[in-house]
């Protein structure tokens, strides 16, 4: 069944942390079967809580894909970079099924 990577992120305190994030995350996700939904420069309208700069979903086929690239070493390479400049936060949720 689906399941949606979401991930909530607060403006970086150093820009340029985020471009070493996105330059090691995007090819993370080459070879693997997963949808874009959303990413940078997509329109976010905060209803509730804190506003955020980037919000992103991607679409796996199980909660299993998304916890295993997610675990990746190529990614978590890439996410301290993120984590280490902006306050964030993520969410794997499977798909309601139907």
């Amino acid at each position: 069944m689906s399941a949606y990577y979401i991930v909530f992120v607060e403006k970086p305190v150093d820009p340029s942390e985020i471009d070493a994030y996105r330059k090691l995350a995007l090819p993370s996700l080459q070879g693997r079967d997963v949808k874009f939904h959303t990413g940078p420069g997509c329109e976010i309208v905060t209803m509730e809580g804190d506003e955020v700069d980037t919000v992103v979903v991607l679409e796996f086929n199980s909660v299993q894909d998304a916890k295993d690239w997610y675990n990746s070493p190529l990614y978590q390479s890439g996410l301290k970079h993120r984590l280490g400049t902006a306050r964030s936060r993520a969410v794997i949720v499977e798909k309601l099924p139907g």
